[in-house]
């Protein structure tokens, strides 16, 4: 029970909150898509290659920026082919009152602006970030030539590599890095000309690994859903999980092409610690990064090798996309309802009737019963003007008929159709003061019977 009111009071605090049910709703469903695929990666984790671990998650970001793009699109072909609309887990009535309107708008501003300016900050961080990693390269030296030029080549080589890769030597890192899609580049420490041969090797084979599976646009893809989608910590979780298992999948190619795992892992460690308290460009794909340093160096030291991805995994991956996003554009979980509230026909105007001279002058009262119908615009048909009763008959059905044709309602709904209410009665009583002066109609409107 105090769920079910739970549901309502969300409900009913949502009406009019347009970008907030399209938040909340994307809220939830990227959690249960994130859920999802962290169960899928726990069931698995003993089968999982880290390039499947990688891809796994990759697609579960995919999935959750995918949503809010093509969400309504899909749904409506589904609808158009199945005949089924989409499932609302939770319907939100559209028919409020015009202070709730108004209401409604400003609070759906400030929270628009609220979620704008934290997503803006987050995409500032990157940009400013961006603008570091290219500070760093224009400063750094190109290498050409040389000992380790030739390695690169080498390495490049051994990993199948036909792309130029643009190698470079920099004061301002501690860490090797690698970005860049189209024209990748790799900048390592300038203490790394004093580095062993067989430790540059680890590194260039490490640093190239990345760019052959194109992990800087996957990274930079997911640093900028995570910036968009900053209210949901289980993205950045997910963003974190690709990163290290992009690293895991780099550290395991260096294995593969026999290297010594125990010397491997020990070059990590070391380095990290030299790295400790500088800061790099968060875009930066960085080998020596203490996060995730450990699970890093249990995984070379039980010897995961990187295993490739067949196509019959590649396949699964699309289906399960596939299946993600069509199920989840076809539910709702904050819905507007389809059909408008139905809502009763209310007076809006109501304008007394004229005493007749006459009848004051005399000190006649009375009384007049008139029908009349209440359009679908919710003004009154005056072809259907008709006095029922009066007392005294004929005195007062003048007056009682031109004030009724004056009159205004809100209109009766039903099914989202506004339909004319026929037979609707009201009474006009006339009164008159003590001292034989009429009284004031406005201050007693007329009684409607139902």
């Amino acid at each position: 029970m105090e769920s079910i009111n739970l549901l309502e009071t969300l409900s009913i605090a949502l009406v009019g909150q347009s970008f907030a049910q399209e938040l909340l709703d994307l809220l939830v469903k990227s959690t249960v898509i994130v859920g999802l695929t962290y169960t899928i990666a726990q069931i698995f984790r003993s089968k999982l290659s880290n390039n499947g671990t990688h891809l796994l998650w990759l697609t579960c970001l995919f999935c959750v920026a995918f949503l809010p793009l093509a969400g309504a699109t899909i749904s409506t072909l589904t609808s158009s082919f199945v005949g089924q609309s989409a499932f609302n887990i939770i319907t939100v009535q559209a028919g409020i009152a015009e202070p709730t309107q108004a209401s409604a708008v400003n609070s759906n501003l400030i929270i628009i602006a609220v979620y704008m300016m934290v997503t803006i900050g987050f995409l500032t961080r990157l940009l400013l970030s961006a603008i570091g990693l290219r500070r760093i390269s224009k400063s750094a030296r190109l290498i050409s030539t040389g000992t380790i030029a030739e390695q690169l080549v080498q390495a490049s080589g051994q990993l199948g590599i036909t792309r130029t890769v643009v190698l470079k030597l920099s004061d301002r890192i501690s860490s090797p890095m690698s970005f860049g899609a189209l024209q990748p580049v790799v900048i390592l420490p300038s203490a790394s000309a004093s580095w062993s041969a067989s430790t540059l090797e680890d590194v260039l084979l490490h640093e190239l690994s990345h760019i052959k599976r194109l992990d800087w646009p996957s990274i930079l893809f997911c640093h900028l859903l995570s910036s968009l989608f900053w209210i949901n910590p289980l993205v950045w979780f997910a963003k974190e999980r690709v990163n290290e298992a992009a690293e895991k999948a780099c550290d395991s190619a260096v294995l593969t092409h026999g290297k010594d795992g125990i010397n491997y892992a020990e070059d990590l460690l070391r380095f990290a610690r030299l790295k400790r308290g500088n800061q790099e460009p968060v875009l930066a794909q960085l080998m020596f990064e203490e996060s995730g340093l450990s699970i890093r160096i249990r995984n070379i030291l039980d010897g995961n090798l990187t295993r490739k991805i067949n196509k019959a995994f590649m396949s699964t991956m699309i289906a399960y996309a596939a299946l993600s996003i069509v199920t989840f554009s076809n539910i709702n979980v904050f819905g507007a309802s389809d059909d408008e509230p139905d809502q009763e026909y209310l007076p809006i105007t109501a304008i007394a009737p004229q005493y007749p001279t006459r009848a004051a002058s005399q000190g006649i009262e009375g009384w007049a019963l008139v029908s009349f119908t209440v359009t679908e615009d919710g003004s009154v048909d005056e072809s259907s003007l008709l006095v029922l009763d009066a007392e005294p008959a004929e005195i007062f059905d003048r007056s009682s008929l031109r004030a009724a044709a004056r009159f205004t309602f809100q209109p009766r709904i039903s099914g989202g159709i506004a339909i004319p209410v026929p037979g609707v009665q009201y009474l006009f009583t006339y009164t008159l003061e003590n001292d034989g002066i009429m009284e004031d109609a406005a201050r007693q409107p007329p009684q409607a019977r139902k």
